[in-house]
């Protein structure tokens, strides 16, 4: 049996190939080679977002879920609200980027989802540094229905802002991306990144797995982000390798759970997850 050491040590590796693999094809790959290598076919993309990101986002959620009213863990329940938000933001964007909704209204949803999830996996991160659990268990429902329902809700408005028109402009075809879009990317790139580092050093401290998953999630979908900065168009070889970084993100996300849930490692807060 592979030890839980050695399946860290594993589940580092795929980091570095996805940047190795992001910087060789930025050089080797000039803008006219990358749009004739574009696949970007909506069923596919949006069947991958659905499985990937949104399917292992509910199960994440629902562990989160009852681990939380069971040992009152913030820092879990942050977690379960980010991923959530992610996957939701995720699977709305990709069905929607083509009719009824567009590459504008696409890109809006996921990079905000992107942002908006990156707020709880930052605050999740300095709740664990807090060591902060709620104690009283009469108030876990009601904060669980504001963090879980305010993260959908949030997102389910601004999906329907989006198709109303109602909301700034993130791409423009012919155009290309806006300022407003590349700050809202930047942004969460930085939190995915500085989540990361966080969960990462705290992962050296008390050699949590929950720690070390969730930060190798945040990672790789940091990586995903970035990935757009390279990109030549939509669907050429640096968004897919981005794109299978994210869902590989989502992935690490449920045995991060997984893990804490079952009660293999100790949660953040010290004490034995059920």
């Amino acid at each position: 049996m592979i030890s839980p050491n050695a399946t860290r040590r594993i589940g580092v590796v795929p980091l570095p190939i996805f940047v190795a693999v992001i910087a060789l094809f930025d050089v080797i790959l000039p803008t006219s080679v990358a749009a004739s290598l574009a696949f970007n076919p909506l069923l596919l993309f949006a069947t991958l977002q659905t499985l990937f990101l949104f399917g292992t986002a509910v199960v994440v959620a629902f562990i989160s879920l009852k681990s939380y009213l069971s040992g009152g863990s913030r820092t879990i329940l942050l977690l379960g609200s980010g991923t959530l938000a992610w996957g939701f933001a995720s699977m709305v964007a990709g069905w929607l980027l083509g009719p009824p909704g567009g590459p504008n209204i696409g890109v809006t949803i996921s990079n905000s989802g992107a942002l908006v999830s990156s707020l709880f996996y930052i605050a999740s991160a300095t709740t664990t540094m807090r060591d902060s659990s709620s104690r009283d268990s009469k108030s876990r429902k009601p904060k669980l229905i504001l963090a879980y329902g305010g993260a959908v809700g949030f997102l389910a408005a601004l999906t329907v802002f989006a198709l109303l028109g109602a909301t700034p402009a993130f791409f423009v075809p012919g155009a290309g991306s806006t300022i407003l879009r590349q700050a809202v990317v930047g942004a969460g790139l930085f939190l995915f990144a500085a989540s990361s580092i966080l969960f990462l050093r705290l992962y050296h401290d008390s050699r949590s797995g929950i720690l070390f998953w969730y930060s190798m999630a945040l990672a790789l979908t940091a990586i995903g982000l970035a990935a757009f900065y390279f990109g030549r168009t939509v669907g050429d070889p640096i968004a897919w390798t981005g794109r299978i970084a994210t869902y590989l993100g989502g992935i690490y996300s449920l045995i991060a759970v997984w893990s804490a849930f079952r009660g293999l490692h100790s949660s953040p807060t010290g004490s034995p997850v059920p």
